[in-house]
């Protein structure tokens, strides 16, 4: 298909100062390649740097704790003083310099963190365990969260915002997603409050709300907030998250400007069926979920990401499903350059999608996430996943 007539090309208005050349995104991943303090390394940097000259339009940076007690790996990205902020500088910089938008992406683990490295219990809207996290870390204690405790979340998520602001940034993510804490939120099987936290969709939905009202507060509405948003905990039971439960929460959304939705599915006990190869199934469900959610709302751009294969790929899906932008993850990780390897008629490296890269993190044996194909990043032979 020729450029010039293909969605993946045009440019995508954000907002009165954001416009995105592209509608492609390199989607949040969890690299955990930051210094023990939590700072952005020089490591973070290189890979993010060669993102950015991939010229996709937005680039996010993933997995921002928030919080000093919400970790899950020991060199985790941190996002909660002036320091992380200082460190984030030479990124945002070096991506304003090449028009392309960088995210932050905040983050708050919840019941899927540990407290191996903060010595104090997980948080959970109503006590509720990870079932996949108990057997990885099973001395972990949890705790239902108070009215104070939430109101604590929200002012994190605030202040590191606010700090975003503070290194020049011009738009974050709230990680509401995937089984960590805002999407147990939002998601009935996880939260079983009785209070205005819970208890049917909307309220289940208050806390990103209000989080999303209380950033907008501190940083006089000068930051494009974006969302990743779990809209399936994908359990094959009539159970869970489902799309059709958040209209009122995209309602919401709408009404308070939000920049732009990342629609994604699975939380950690379902995970596991975007690690076993490709799936057709559970591509269709995701694509078919974000559209629904498309229709939810008539000015908020939406897109999402997950198994997307090429750049011919994301732009039959851009087409089929009726969404804004799309993002890669993997296939990005397979080939930074993919886009412009596509401009120029030149083959790229292909994902295989067997889901090494999500295994590597855990992996004593290993100081990074490795790649099977990538030759900058390539995985030791010697190391085997089942």
């Amino acid at each position: 298909m020729k450029h010039n007539d293909m969605k993946l090309f045009d440019g995508l208005h954000i907002n009165k100062n954001i416009t995105l050349k592209n509608r492609l995104f390199f989607s949040s991943v969890g690299l955990d390649l930051a210094t023990e303090d939590g700072l952005f390394s020089d490591a973070l940097y290189s890979f993010y740097k060669d993102m950015i000259d991939g010229e996709m339009g937005m680039v996010k940076i993933g997995n921002s704790t928030v919080s000093p007690t919400s970790r899950l790996h020991a060199t985790g990205l941190a996002l909660y003083n002036s320091k992380h902020a200082k460190a984030l500088e030479p990124i945002i910089n070096y991506a304003a310099e090449k028009d392309v938008l960088l995210v932050i992406q905040l983050q708050h683990y919840g019941s899927q963190g540990s407290t191996k490295h903060t010595g104090v219990p997980l948080l959970s809207p109503s006590g509720q365990y990870c079932k996949k996290m108990t057997r990885k870390f099973p001395d972990d204690t949890i705790m239902a969260m108070s009215l104070e405790s939430v109101r604590q979340v929200i002012n994190e998520f605030a202040i590191a915002a606010s700090l975003v602001k503070q290194a020049g940034g011009k738009a974050i993510q709230i990680q509401a997603g995937n089984g960590y804490l805002i999407s147990s939120f939002l998601s009935p099987y996880t939260n079983h409050r009785c209070d205005d936290y819970g208890g049917n969709d909307r309220n289940r939905g208050r806390i990103l709300i209000e989080i999303i009202q209380e950033i907008q507060l501190r940083t006089n509405n000068e930051l494009a907030i974006f969302v990743r948003l779990g809209i399936d905990d994908c359990f094959d039971e009539d159970i869970g998250q489902k799309p059709e439960f958040m209209r009122c929460i995209v309602e919401e959304m709408e009404k308070l400007g939000v920049a732009g939705i990342e629609c994604s599915i699975c939380i950690g006990e379902t995970f596991g069926r975007f690690l076993n190869g490709y799936d057709q199934s559970i591509k269709n469900r995701l694509f078919e979920g974000a559209m629904l959610i498309k229709s939810f709302t008539s000015t908020i751009p939406v897109g999402c990401t997950g198994l997307v294969r090429s750049i011919d790929d994301a732009e039959s899906l851009l087409q089929q499903y009726k969404l804004d932008y799309i993002g890669m993850a993997r296939g990005l990780l397979a080939d930074p350059k993919l886009f412009l390897k596509y401009n120029a008629n030149v083959p790229g490296n292909v994902c295989r999608f067997d889901g090494y890269c999500f295994r590597d993190k855990s992996n004593p044996e290993l100081d990074r996430v490795y790649c099977c194909v990538n030759p900058d990043y390539l995985r030791n032979p010697l190391i085997k996943y089942e």
